[in-house]
């Protein structure tokens, strides 16, 4: 039986100009991991990336750290764009381009100072959680796939495709490590486990950077070893160095 080990990327540069990089902690975050991969003998031979910055980063210092053939390791790593995350900023960019465009059409309507109090309401009901989930809602429901570059139905079908292409036997590893992104995961998890879209937005929010999915597979079979697993940062005591964003 072959086993499939998702990786999240470390913390990236939030709020930085640059923001697919990893931060300090990220790269902390990178090369714990790997030492603790080191600490389990993990009989990794073969290694996957997106093809995001911070996803070759999170692999770079996580190999690095995790034996002395990383070199390697790294010339050898494999590639593969269709484990790169959505755009966040663009489904919230159409999210929040429908909010201004339904308060003007009341506006127009003659809704005027009821209209100014939904703006108000919108903007100040923008704490983060919140936004992202009505947003993600709202790509992800369907009905307005053509307000976006991606649907949440081509990014589903390309992580899934990268999944089925690790896993459908035709390439003799059997301990494949892939470094991603949580809604690619959150994406895999939903086909693997059929959860609903609701279950897959939470679960994509609670996925902890660095965190550790492994995936059990064999011919025509798919199952979990374990889902987000942070045992390195709990081994390394330091609390802190546990982040989601």
């Amino acid at each position: 039986m072959g086993q499939l080990f998702l990786v999240r990327h470390g913390q990236a540069s939030f709020g930085a100009a640059d923001y697919d990089r990893l931060s300090a902690l990220g790269v902390t975050q990178a090369d714990l991991l790997g030492r603790w991969f080191k600490s389990c003998a993990l009989p990794a031979d073969r290694i996957v990336a997106g093809a995001m910055r911070r996803h070759r980063e999170t692999a770079e210092h996580c190999m690095a750290a995790f034996d002395a053939e990383a070199v390697p390791r790294i010339e050898a790593l494999a590639i593969d764009a269709r484990l790169n995350e959505f755009d966040h900023a663009h489904v919230m960019d159409v999210y929040r381009a429908r909010l201004a465009v339904e308060a003007l059409q009341t506006v127009e309507a003659g809704g005027g100072a009821d209209a100014d109090r939904r703006a108000a309401a919108a903007l100040s009901s923008a704490e983060l959680e919140r936004q992202f989930a009505l947003a993600m809602g709202r790509w992800m429901g369907g009905e307005h796939d053509a307000d976006y570059e991606e649907s949440w139905t081509q990014f589903r079908g390309r992580c899934i495709a990268a999944f089925e292409a690790l896993t459908d036997g035709s390439h003799p590893s059997k301990h494949i490590v892939v470094f991603t992104s949580g809604g690619v995961i959150a994406a895999i998890c939903q086909h693997v486990l059929d959860l609903t879209n609701k279950a897959t937005r939470e679960l994509n929010w609670s996925l902890a950077n660095t965190g550790v999915t492994r995936l059990l597979f064999t011919k025509g079979r798919r199952g979990f070893g374990y889902l987000n697993s942070t045992a390195h940062v709990e081994w390394a005591r330091e609390p802190a160095w546990l982040t989601y964003r």
